[in-house]
């Protein structure tokens, strides 16, 4: 289940972040990413891969940038957490976006705090641990699709000795997240994540 550590990553957002104007070239981006998906039609054709929700919501929006919670949970079980990260959104260029993921410390504090972000007006952006190196570049490949990697070799790894960096594959769409997180050796070998391809997580319907 670390294969989802991206998705970590991941995977960046926001469509009611009143700080974005509507017609912001960061909105478009954004505004796919937020809201709640899932893995289950992945997993009921393939039971190599587990069904899990990937929620994305902004956070901070008082506050300077563009800030939002990621959790990634079993469907079966919303106690049962694979990850959880804060992402940072940021516009470089005319043609690039980038996501910077941080590590939240006491994390079993925010679990599940999708459901009432006010827990995060507590937590201050200098107390987060930024992911060196793991930032995702995006570039826009058609009106509405977006294609995201991390540089090679750049994202260290911490949770296995054998794992001398790890790489990140994001495309978001309107209804679609895929993320394909993958580990190498010192000697450039494949030796993590998923060989198939990536987690497709699909937009669920509001509440």
């Amino acid at each position: 289940m670390r294969s989802l550590l991206f998705l970590s990553l991941l995977f960046v957002t926001i469509s009611c972040n009143t700080k974005i104007e509507h017609d912001s070239p960061i909105s478009d981006f954004t505004k796919n990413l937020i809201g709640k998906f899932s893995s289950k039609n992945q997993a009921n054709k393939d039971s190599g891969y587990a069904s899990v929700h990937l929620v994305n919501i902004p956070i901070w929006e008082d506050r300077q940038g563009h800030w939002f919670y990621q959790e990634l949970y079993d469907e079966k079980d919303n106690s049962s957490i694979y990850n959880q990260r804060i992402l940072n959104v940021q516009k470089l260029d005319s043609l690039t976006i980038s996501s910077t993921s941080y590590v939240i410390p006491n994390q079993e504090k925010y679990v599940n705090a999708w459901r009432d972000i006010s827990i995060f007006n507590h937590l201050t952006p200098d107390s987060l641990k930024i992911r060196d190196g793991c930032d995702v570049y995006f570039k826009k490949k058609t009106s509405t699709i977006y294609h995201g990697k991390t540089k090679n070799g750049t994202c260290s790894s911490t949770f296995s000795k054998k794992i001398s960096y790890t790489t990140s594959n994001v495309v978001i769409s309107k209804n679609k997240i895929t993320s394909w997180d993958r580990g190498y050796d010192i000697n450039g070998k494949q030796v993590w994540g998923k060989i198939q391809g990536p987690y497709k997580f699909i937009r669920l319907d509001e509440d």
